[in-house]
Order: structure tokens, then sequence, then C-alpha cells
């Protein structure tokens, strides 16, 4: 218990240093003995470099990093002695994950070792846990936040849904109407998030701050002159809100207040939202209001804080709130660096481990990141030389057209750490110099996995593969969590044609991000390569889950399926590219919308009763392929092959009306041409599809059909008017340029042969 409790303590101590504040007021160093206070710096290089993992380093500047160092020992090193303690064992692992975590947010990317210990942990939690519900819902939030900072967002939303279920915590997202702006007339309809906690844990929630006393983080005023400070909703009639279901909603009164593990619950859904939807203004109005709901009723000072950093970040991007985002960063930052009585230590520390709170010197970047987005280069750059952050001074002074300074500190960092690993990577960045990148490697004791990445980028620029496949390799064999490296390496590897490594690489880039849609086409395009269509097809549909806009994924996925003889999915895949390509528009001929070899093919399958992939006939699809046909020809209807292909569908299917009026449209599509008087090859065509239409008239004309009532028809009573007027309409109009030759003739023995009959 001894050694739990010191390995918790040393832990809560790294999180205030580094995360929650105030000051802690002493030193790590202070608890060791006398003797070894004298080595405090050597000791905290060896706790940065035992720390470090997998090539990837910790924050050379993290504060205190002795305190993490000891809760690593303490809580993970002896954690298999701890879990022999029946008191503890149960919690011991719980512990030796958190500080696990921890160790993960202070390095400065992710690392598959810790990644691995933290899974075993979390699968070993879930048979020890007690039923108790707050301690299960901690617990599956957690869960989903690891999952989260591993991309693994499909398993994080399942592990938030168990949390929410746990806790009995019941919200949506629903609209209601009100007003954003001060001078806005009608009410509209807006996001908002409705929400109640279970009884249970709304007994045992604390109550709200109170604005006007000034508790908690400081949350700044808008004070626009146009936008309101928050959305005024319109009240709702009795009739209105008996609609709305089991949770009632009055967004103009009172709101009830949430337990704070319900509020970050709302917060990881919002970030679940974020992982799982592309980077546009939909997305973020999507996150608003989960924000918004916590913000209403802030209870807790982390969680406070972390809607307070959300909200300052979804305002970067808009013009009229940019402002009060970065001043709100700003002020976040600052709260940490002083005692705020609103708020206890205990309160600070109590939901820390539910909400993914940056750190103090993260959140300092963030500011400076928001400075450069502003320009505000100056004071950007001044956090970046108070944090050493070089790489973003470098990058600070390349933005501003001094690259000579840029190498000039560069040299001089070096001077004062020679053979620093990442100096020496920044400036093979600078200089574009491979064999810096190689020193880095060598100087690191090939333990430095940047050093490679950069270098097989490098390589790879220049089209120099087998060397970019080699560095890539030997970066993967150290942090094989990088999706970007994997996705290059595998591209690499269809460059060359060693389809084993492209395969292996494209399959380790959906392993860590299922939804990458490219991957899976590249995935697709292998297995196409080396004649596997089935696979290629699975691999198609999934990439189609991800990027079902994407025109091209739809291309290969019908191309696939016709291979492999699956008819429904060729149909499907036609079908849905023509509708893409019509939006986009990308040629400048509407006609090469359509494969017109692909659509041929479905309809000889169908007329020649081919059989499909699961020994299916065709015939069964009659009804998509007129579908297909008629969503085809609605949009394009100056393409004569495709209303050939129309022709022998309708013939198939003994329609001779719409088959005879099909053809029509082909040939009129032919005589459209304005080139016919003008240039021979195509008044030779146009000559071809005269006669062919003549036949066809000649052919199914005379013919009789039944209509609706059982009344028999002819087909073209008067097939015979129709040929005779079509061929002499085109013979005059050719006559002056093309009189003299034998296609012209052959239309004077058509017209005779016309008379005659």
């Amino acid at each position: 218990l001894d050694v739990l409790s010191v390995g918790i303590a040393s832990l809560y101590a790294f999180v205030q240093a580094g995360w929650t504040g105030p000051e802690l007021g002493f030193e790590p160093i202070d608890l060791l003995p006398a003797h070894v206070r004298t080595k405090a710096k050597d000791l905290d290089k060896k706790a940065l470099d035992n720390l470090s993992v997998g090539g990837e380093e910790l924050y050379h500047l993290s504060p205190q990093i002795l305190f993490l160092h000891f809760a690593k020992i303490l809580l993970v090193d002896h954690l298999e002695e701890l879990k022999k303690d029946a008191l503890v064992g149960k919690s011991a692992p719980w512990w030796a994950l958190r500080t696990l975590f921890l160790q993960q947010r202070t390095l400065e990317g992710p690392t598959g070792l810790l990644q691995e210990q933290m899974v075993a942990l979390l699968d070993e939690l879930e048979t020890v846990l007690n039923k108790e519900k707050e301690v299960l819902t901690r617990f599956w939030i957690e869960k989903g936040l690891v999952l989260h900072c591993y991309t693994e967002d499909t398993k994080a939303y399942e592990a938030f849904q168990k949390a929410q279920s746990t806790s009995g915590f019941r919200f949506k997202v629903t609209g209601a109407l009100g007003k954003r702006t001060k001078f806005q007339q009608y009410d509209t309809s807006q996001l908002v998030v409705v929400a109640e906690s279970s009884r249970e844990m709304a007994s045992s929630r604390p109550s709200a701050y109170k604005s006007e006393a000034g508790s908690g983080p400081k949350n700044l005023e808008h004070n626009d002159d146009t936008v309101l400070e928050k959305i005024q909703f319109s009240e709702l009639s009795e009739e209105d809100r008996a609609r709305l279901g089991e949770l009632e909603l009055d967004p103009s009164k009172a709101i009830e207040d949430l337990h704070p593990i319900d509020h970050a619950l709302l917060l990881a859904f919002c970030l679940n939202i974020k992982n799982t939807n592309p980077a546009h203004g939909l997305t973020v109005e999507q996150m608003f209001p989960f924000v918004t709901r916590v913000l209403e009723t802030p209870n807790n000072w982390t969680v406070y804080t972390m809607a307070l950093l959300l909200r300052s970040r979804l305002e970067a991007d808009k013009s009229r709130t940019v402002e009060r985002g970065a001043l709100q960063l700003q002020a976040l930052v600052d709260q940490t660096r002083i005692h705020d009585e609103s708020s206890t230590t205990r309160e600070r520390m109590h939901h820390f481990f539910s909400v993914l709170l940056p750190s103090k010197w993260e959140l300092e970047k963030e500011l400076a990141e928001q400075y450069m987005a502003l320009g505000v280069v100056r004071s950007a750059m001044d956090i970046f030389e108070r944090l050493e952050l070089w790489e973003d001074v470098i990058a600070c002074h390349q933005f501003l057209d001094q690259a000579d300074k840029a190498k000039a500190l560069c040299y001089t960092l070096l001077e004062k750490t020679p053979n620093n690993p990442k100096l020496l990577c920044i400036l093979g960045d600078l200089d574009q110099d491979p064999e810096k990148y190689k020193e880095a490697w060598e100087a690191s004791g090939q333990r430095f996995a940047r050093a490679q990445r950069s270098l097989g980028a490098y390589y790879f620029k220049r089209d120099q593969f087998q060397e970019a496949m080699t560095a890539y390799q030997l970066a993967l064999k150290i942090n094989p969590l990088f999706e970007n490296s994997w996705y290059v390496l595998g591209c690499i590897g269809m460059q060359v044609e060693d389809f084993d490594v492209a395969i292996e690489a494209f399959t380790r880039v959906v392993s860590i991000d299922q939804s990458n849609g490219e991957a899976w086409n590249n995935i697709a395009a292998v297995h196409m390569r080396r004649k596997n269509n089935l696979d290629a097809q699975h691999a198609l549909r999934q990439a189609l889950k991800e990027k079902r806009e994407s025109w091209k994924i739809w291309s290969n996925y019908m191309y696939c399926s016709m291979d492999v003889g699956d008819f429904t999915e060729a149909i499907r895949a036609m079908g849905m590219l023509v509708e893409l390509r019509w939006k986009a528009k990308k040629e400048e001929n509407t006609e090469e919308i359509v494969d017109i070899v692909i659509l041929d093919r479905i309809v000889q399958g169908l007329t020649r009763d081919l059989k499909d992939l699961y020994s299916r006939s065709v015939t069964f699809q009659e009804q998509k392929i007129e579908e297909l046909l008629l969503g085809i020809t609605n949009r394009i209807t100056t393409d004569p092959r495709i209303w050939r292909i129309c022709v022998k569908f309708y013939f198939w299917k003994k329609d001779f009306v719409e088959c005879l009026e099909c053809q029509l449209k082909a040939y009129r599509s032919v005589i459209h041409n304005p080139k016919i008087e003008t240039e021979q090859a195509e008044f030779e065509k146009a000559v071809e599809a005269a006669i062919e239409m003549v036949d066809w008239y000649r052919n199914l004309g005379p013919m009789t059909y039944k209509d609706e009532q059982g009344q028999e028809h002819a087909v073209a009573k008067d097939w015979a008017y129709r040929s005779k007027q079509m061929i002499k309409s085109l013979m005059a109009r050719t006559r002056d340029s093309w009189e003299h030759l034998p296609a012209f003739e052959k239309l004077q023995d058509t017209m005779e042969e016309l008379k005659s009959e």
C-alpha cells in the first residue's frame, strides 16, 4: 500500500507540475537523500533517457520529470509485486495504465510498445474492476481516450457508448428555434444538445460555478457588435414540448446541472466527431453544441478548462470569433501559473484522467501556433524560444525569409549540444543534405527514427526508391505507429513492383486508421495487379465506405466487379460513377462520363443470358439495367453509342416501339454534327447511320404490338414515309458538298428502293 501511495503521489505531483498547476513549491530531488541531490541534472537526463521509447523522445523541458520517473518505477516496473497484494492488487494495473498514458502524452509521437502495454492493461482491468457505476464509467472513458490517442476511433466510440450506458447518462442532438445575432428578425433552427444525468449520478454532482462569483477558469465574453454571447432560444408552447419525446427541452429556461463525468463524456463524444469527420465548417457546427452544453453548467475546474480550450479551437477559423479564441487560450495558459483560490488542487486532479487536457507547454505551443496563424510571428517566436522548440523557431525564421538566421541558430545550438540528433535533422531539412540525417542516425545510436523518416522522404522525392524503402523500413522497425510512413512505403513498393512490401505497408496503414480510403484503394490496386480480383473488390468496398464521393474509386470498383462477374455491383458502381462525374463535370465532353465498353458488356450479359459471380442469370437485373440506361440517357443525349446499347436492350426486351425510338435518337445524334457538310468522314458516318435507320424501320415498322387495353397496333405504321423524309432531308442538306461521292449515291439508291415499297 505504501509503494502504491508513493507512486500515485509522484504521478499526481507530475500532473500538478505539468498540467493543472499551481506550482508545487518543491523539487523531486528534495525527496531524495542529501548525497544524491548534487546530481540533480544527471538524474533528470537519465530520467529523460529512460522514459524515451521507440525512438520518440520526451519533451526535454518537462517540469519535474523525476516525479514521472518515480511513478514509472513504482507503478509499472513493480506492477507484478503490487498485484500480489490483496489490498491494492485490483487498482494497481489502473494506476500503471495512467502512468503509461501520461508517459505517452509527454512523448513527441505515438509508440507501439506503450500501446501494446496499455491495451494489455485495459483488457486485464475489464475483468477485475468492481461494478460501482462511477468507477466503471471512468474506466470506459479512459479506455476510449487511450484508443482515441492511437486513432482507433471506432473502438473509442464503442468505449464511450459503454461509459454512457454505465453512467445512465442520456443526451441527444436536436434542433430548436433561436437567434444568433442581435439584429436577427426571425428564429431559425439551431443545433442544441439536450442532456440529463441519471438520478444516482445527479445526487452526487457538485453545484455549478456561479459566474458572478468569478469561480473556476476565466470564461471570456465575446463582446461582438453583431453576434450574441449565446444563442437566444424562443420559448416553446406546451404542444411543442409534448412532441419532444422523453428528454424535455425548453432552451429558454434554466438548464439542469450535469455530473462532471457526464460533462467529460460529452467532450469525449465531441472529440470523436472531430476524428471521424472531415475538417470543414459542418464538423465545427456539429461539435459546438457539445461544448456549449458543458460550458452552461460547469462544475469542475479540469473539465471546464477542457471545454473552454475546445471552444477556442473551434473559434480559431471564424473571423468574428478568432480574437476571443486566441485571448481565451492566453487566459488558460495564464491560469496554470497562478494559485486560484476558487479551485483546490484536489478538484483539479479529480477528473484529470477523464479528459485529454494538454500540458502547460502544449498549451503555450498551441497559443504560439495560433499567433502564427494570425500573422503575429514575433510573439509566436518568443514563445517557441522560451519553450526551446527549435524546429518551430526555425520555421518562424523561414516564414520571415530569414534562412541564414535559421542555419546560424542550428550551428549555435549544435555547439552547445554536439551530436544532437534532432538538431542535425533540422539542419538536414534546411540544407537538404542526406548526410546530416545519416549523422543524426549514428549519433543517436541508431535509435532516432525521425532521421530515417527524413532520409526516406529525401530519397522518395528524388525517385531513389530502393534507398527510400530501406530508410522507411529502418524507421518503422523502431516505431511502427507512423501511418504516413507506412503509406509512403506502400507507394514505394508499388513503384518498384515489390507487391509484398506494398501489401504489408498499406495493411498496416488501415490497421492504424481504418478510415483511410486511399490506402484501401491502393491495396485493391496491388491485388488487381496480382489478378486477385475478389480480394481487390473487398478492399474497394472498404475504400468506398470512407470515400463514397471519389469517382476514381467507384471507377476501379466497377472494373473490378466486371472482371469477377459481379454484375449487380458493376451496375451499382456505374450508376454512382455517372452521378458523381456528372456533378464534377471534370471532362469537357460529357460523353466521357460513361465507359461505353463496360456498359455494353453489362447489356450483353443480359442479352446473352450470362451467369454472374454467384451462378445467377443476369436477366434478374433487367430492371436495374433499365434504370441505369434511363439515368444515363437523361443526362447524356448526344452519344449515338449509348443509344445503340439501349437499342440492344429494348430489342431483347421485345419493346420494339422503344427500340425504334432509341435507334432514331442514335441517328439524330449523328446528323446533328455540323461537320457533316465539311468533313467527308463525318458525312459517310451519317450515310451509314441513315441506311441503318431505314433497315430498322423496314424490319420493325410493320410489326405489331398490343397496348394496355389489348388492342393491336403497328410499331411504325408510316415507316416508309418517315424513311423517305429522312433520306430526302439528308440528301438536300449535303448535295452541294458531297454529291460526287459514292456515299451520296448510296443515299440515292436507298431512296429509289423506298419509292418502290
